[in-house]
Order: C-alpha cells, then sequence, then structure tokens
C-alpha cells in the first residue's frame, strides 16, 4: 500500500554551518588543511583540554559516593555560584548584594534560548534585537526563530584591520528607525575592542538613555587575554553601576569540555526580589526546553574552582595556551615580512584569542581554497591554534602566493 508521507512538502535545509568542513573532508589532496575548528588546538592537532581536567574527570567517576540523581531546574547550586564568583570575582559587591544570580543551561547557545524566552514573554513590545560583535554570531538564529527582527553589526574594521572600538559607538548613536527605545543589544565577544575610558563612558551613556537591555556573551574568559580579571573588567563596570542585563557564560571552551556544552545564563537585577522573580519565570522555560542539564561538565569545573590548588593549575594552563597563541601569531607575521608578503601584517598581532582575521580578500581565500587546499572562511576569520610547526611554512607560504597572485 502506497502512502503519501507527511513530510512530503519539507525540503532539504540550506545548510548554515559546516558545508566548508564537508568540503574539506571531502578533499583527498594530502596537503589539505582547515583552520576554522572552534575548538582550541593542540601542537599535534587535537583538542586542548587541561590536564587538570582530565584529572578531575577522572576523580570525579571514581568517587563512590557520588549521586547520580537528577539536578533541580536551576541546576548545579556550587558550579552557579563559583561560576557567578569567576565571572564578577568573590568580593563582587553585586554577588554580596544577591541582585545576580544565574541558571545552568544546556549547550553553548543553551542561555541565548532561554534568554530570549523570558525576554519574548515579558518584554513584549520588545521585537527588536541588535547584535553587535567581531564576528557572525549563532544568537541571531535564535531571536529571529522566535520573531524577533535582528540587525547585525560588525566592529571589524576591515579597512584598518582592526577591531574598532567607535564603530561601536557609532552604531548605537545611529541605530535605525525600527529599532526602538528599550530594545535588545547583544554584545558579542568583544575581546579586541580596547575601549577608551571616554568611550566607555559614553557607550553606557547610550544605553541607559535609550533604555537598552544588554545581553552580553563571555565564550572563553581567560582565552582572550589569558588574564581571567582583565577579561571580565568591562562587565565588572557595567554591574558596578547598576545595570540590568543578561549573559551567556559559555565554559566549555577555557576547561577544554567541548562535548558538555557547560554554562550559565547569568542574570543582573536592581535587587535580590527582581532577581528571584525572574529566577523563577526561567525555571518555568527549563521546564519546557531540557528540564535538567547535564552534570558532569559542571561538577568537574566546581571542582576546580573551589580547589585553590587545581584552580591555580588551570589558571597557569591558560596562560599557557594564550602565550603559544601569541607566539604563533609573532611567527606567521614574521614569516610573511621575510617572504615579502605586500602589506602590512601587524593585526595579526593585535588581535587576541584563538581566532582572528588574517585580513585576506575574497579573491585571496578563494586561492587558498582551490588552490593550496586551505581551508578557511570567506572572512578569513581562522583559528590560530590550528596552525602549529609541521605546517605554518606551508600555510605562510601560500597566504604570500594568494596575496602577490591576485594583487591588482
Amino acid at each position: 500500500m502506497t502512502s503519501l508521507s507527511v513530510f512530503r512538502d519539507v525540503p532539504i535545509a540550506q545548510k548554515l554551518e559546516g558545508s566548508l568542513l564537508k568540503i574539506y573532508r571531502q578533499d583527498d589532496s594530502s596537503a589539505k588543511l582547515f583552520l576554522a575548528y572552534k575548538v582550541c588546538m593542540t601542537e599535534g592537532g587535537h583538542p586542548w583540554v587541561s590536564l587538570v581536567v582530565r584529572k578531575t574527570r577522572l576523580q570525579i567517576a571514581e568517587d563512590p559516593s557520588l549521586n547520580y540523581e537528577y539536578l533541580p531546574l536551576a541546576g548545579l547550586k556550587s558550579f552557579i555560584q563559583a561560576s557567578l564568583e569567576l565571572l564578577f570575582g568573590k568580593h563582587s559587591q553585586a554577588i554580596v548584594e544577591k541582585r545576580v544570580g544565574g541558571v545552568h543551561i544546556v549547550g553553548e547557545s543553551g542561555a541565548f534560548q532561554l534568554g530570549a524566552q523570558f525576554l519574548k514573554a515579558w518584554r513584549k513590545n520588545l521585537k527588536t534585537v541588535c547584535i553587535v560583535s567581531c564576528q557572525n554570531e549563532q544568537c541571531g538564529l535564535i531571536f529571529r526563530d522566535m520573531g524577533f527582527t535582528v540587525y547585525e553589526y560588525s566592529v571589524w574594521n576591515s579597512t584598518d584591520l582592526c577591531s574598532d572600538p567607535s564603530m561601536f559607538v557609532e552604531v548605537l548613536q545611529c541605530l535605525p528607525a525600527a529599532y526602538p527605545a528599550g530594545s535588545i543589544l547583544v554584545i558579542g565577544n568583544i575581546s579586541d575592542c580596547r575601549f577608551t575610558k571616554n568611550q566607555w563612558t559614553k557607550l553606557m551613556s547610550i544605553i541607559k538613555s535609550k533604555q537598552i537591555f544588554p545581553f552580553f556573551d563571555i565564550p572563553c574568559q581567560g582565552l582572550s587575554t589569558g588574564d581571567l580579571e582583565e577579561d571580565r573588567k568591562f562587565l565588572q563596570h557595567f554591574v558596578s553601576l547598576g545595570f540590568e542585563f543578561f549573559c551567556s557564560q559559555s565554559l566549555s571552551k577555557n576547561f577544554g569540555i567541548y562535548d558538555e556544552g557547560v554554562g550559565i545564563l547569568v542574570v543582573a537585577a536592581l535587587s535580590n526580589q527582581h532577581l528571584l522573580c525572574v529566577i523563577s519565570q526561567l525555571m518555568d522555560y527549563v521546564q519546557a526546553l531540557w528540564g535538567n542539564p547535564p552534570a558532569t561538565g559542571a561538577r568537574i569545573i566546581t571542582s576546580i574552582l573551589c580547589n585553590p590548588a587545581l584552580f591555580g593549575e588551570w589558571k597557569q594552563s591558560l596562560k599557557s595556551v594564550v602565550e603559544n597563541i601569541m607566539l604563533i601569531k609573532e611567527k606567521v607575521k614574521e614569516k610573511l615580512r621575510l617572504l615579502g608578503t605586500p602589506g602590512s601584517w601587524n593585526h595579526i598581532t593585535r588581535q587576541s584569542g584563538t581566532h582572528g582575521y588574517l585580513g585576506l580578500n575574497y579573491q585571496q581565500v578563494e586561492f587558498l581554497v582551490k588552490k593550496k587546499h586551505i581551508y578557511l572562511p570567506k572572512t578569513s576569520r581562522i583559528n590560530f591554534t590550528c596552525i602549529n610547526s609541521s605546517n605554518i611554512d606551508y600555510i605562510t607560504q601560500s597566504i604570500h602566493e594568494a596575496v602577490v597572485l591576485t594583487e591588482g
């Protein structure tokens, strides 16, 4: 008996991500390289995991007293507290006053999923989201799916090859008419934007005057500068001045627990009473979305953050990773200089973190992909930890050829 499928009108979805990796995997060239992995890579080309994480994982797995019961809806309480202290500092006034809290989430985008659900229900008159970042942020898909109108702006200045804080200020000053006062501002990973004190003051003044609700993204604290305190300064400034906001705090990359999707949705409110009301409403959405978050990654991170010796070891491992990234960037820049590659390559070392822009145009990227089997996004934003001693010469020589052969 032949029957019509209820799915007969469902087409194949347009691939949003991963097509570059798929093409790379289908390439049979022995020289092929992929420079767009999300995770931090080791010299040997494997995902980086802090040694202290490996040790702690084994200890937890062998603990006979471990309770495998479901976690509460809000998640592991000790994990949330440790995460907040990592983000704001142990002696944060906001933590003392109990006006910051969090919800243990699922997946790297879980915080945005949960936060967007809340904003859709409790700020019904605000249907506009402005996303400002150094790259395309996936959270835009979440907000669009929930019916928000989304505007996306990049603060990467492709002319001066730098993250430009003045572009950020200009975006907020010149928001389109369709972007009403009181709307949502998603601030992506802007660690390369080195704001002056005056720029910060101006930025906060605009946010306050337009009654904008900020939604921050902290995807890898400590992997930008190697300094946990430095990477959280701007957020501490916002909370100290009494701003209310949400923040997606992901802890997968900086601990090397990529398959866990570990993190929290941070809520900053004016008072503990307001905070408790928000958290209580978030619990309803948690129950509908995932019910209970996974515990293993949270237990590992909590054990490390709450043990001074393990915490010190983890901080040192972050510092070593960042120093290695800086060294890789210096080597790439120097090799391009020695090859006589046209243009200035100082922008490579001015960028912090695992990922950064090479500053290549579309034609040069196409040359690298098609002629050299080096796979990178059209934006030329690569993961610098994918470069190591075994491939750096081939990569820099290929970049040199791409620039020289496409010049003019």
